[in-house]
């Protein structure tokens, strides 16, 4: 009996180390999108609406890696691309929600690659 234990033990720590990881799809704009809609406002210059600071949130809970921010980053640019904006409003958003977020200044030609290199911190610095 000792030893059925023993191989039992053994065959299932190896199909745990063999295992592949599960690996989650980056968020897609198909989501993301609609989820802006109603920060149209906000990216204009009135405050943010509470279905606004809403989907903040729900960004919030999609960006877990550099590559969520990169999408999301990427989506942000699609959404906005028609539209005249100032893009340095978009830092302070999820403060404005009070959302732990770091939203980068996303203008139609920003580096969504650089995502994580400028915070919200030193864009407030800075006066904005």
């Amino acid at each position: 009996m000792d030893c059925f234990r023993l191989l039992w033990s053994v065959t299932i720590g190896l199909l745990l180390v063999s295992r592949k990881p599960v690996v989650f799809a980056v968020p897609s704009c198909t989501w993301v999108k609609p989820m802006l809609a109603p920060c149209l406002g906000y990216i204009n210059g009135q405050e943010p609406s509470s279905l606004c600071c809403s989907a903040v949130e729900s960004i919030k809970a999609m960006e877990k890696t550099k590559s969520d921010r990169v999408a999301i980053c990427n989506c942000v640019k699609q959404a906005t691309k028609m539209i005249t904006y100032n893009p340095k409003r978009l830092p302070l958003l999820p403060k404005k929600c009070g959302v732990d977020l770091k939203f980068p200044p996303i203008g139609h030609d920003y580096d969504c690659k650089k995502v994580d290199e400028l915070s919200t911190e030193v864009l407030q610095q800075d006066g904005l």
